[in-house]
């Protein structure tokens, strides 16, 4: 992936540049092509709840992987640790297109938020029960921890409130991740323990970004134990 670093085109700090776009289209196109599979083709979920529905999904799992991405690109992926630059640049993207299709996943969610679509967080009554509850709170909170190295990202924001306070912020994003996996355990537990009932057999969305959201914070617990 870092066969262009020697180009022209890639030769300023924006953040959409080819080597960026190629991550978008392999981690977004793959997050899409696996919905698309499991839902639409592997199951029965008409096409009319493809906007929504399985956006949804879709941005769910790709803002998982991003950000993941985000925290191991330099450590455990390392494809562009011969351009210190280009990498800066992934990782930043990586982190804004995690946070920004997390919000997107956010009002997706409140969209679709009824019984027809999640009947099983739901009472009898038609409030969410206490896995709808609990789940919905922990991402809540998780997007309010990715915030805080969005936001720190902007240029002057280092400058602003001094280098130490700023590491800090970026660590935010494993809090984040620490909750999203929460997130995900609330939310597909009971799916993940029924592998019989998986359509076709493909693991739910769930699964798989509860995976990536696993993969960083081992990597930085096996660098907190090592040091």
């Amino acid at each position: 992936m870092n066969t262009e670093h020697g180009n022209a085109n890639v030769s300023d700090n924006r953040l959409w540049q080819p080597v960026t776009a190629r991550w978008f289209a392999v981690i977004f196109g793959a997050a899409l092509l696996y919905s698309i599979l499991r839902y639409h083709i592997a199951g029965d979920v008409s096409w009319a709840h493809f906007p929504l529905f399985i956006l949804n999904k879709v941005t769910s799992l790709a803002a998982v992987i991003f950000v993941a991405c985000s925290y191991l690109i330099g450590r455990v992926i390392k494809w562009h640790n011969d351009d210190p630059r280009i990498k800066l640049v992934v990782i930043k993207f990586c982190g804004l297109m995690g946070f920004s299709l997390a919000a997107i996943h956010a009002f997706f969610s409140v969209c679709l938020l009824n019984p027809a679509y999640f009947g099983k967080f739901f009472d009898d009554d038609g409030r969410l029960n206490l896995v709808g509850e609990m789940g919905l709170c922990v991402g809540i909170v998780a997007l309010w921890a990715l915030a805080m190295p969005a936001i720190t990202t902007l240029p002057m924001m280092p400058k602003a409130i001094g280098g130490i306070r700023w590491k800090r912020s970026q660590r935010m994003g494993y809090l984040c991740l620490s909750l999203v996996l929460a997130h995900m355990i609330v939310f597909g537990w009971n799916e993940w323990m029924s592998p019989g009932e998986w359509l076709s057999g493909l693991p739910p969305i769930s699964l798989w970004a509860a995976i990536a959201a696993t993969i960083p914070l081992v990597a930085k617990l096996r660098q907190f134990l090592t040091t």
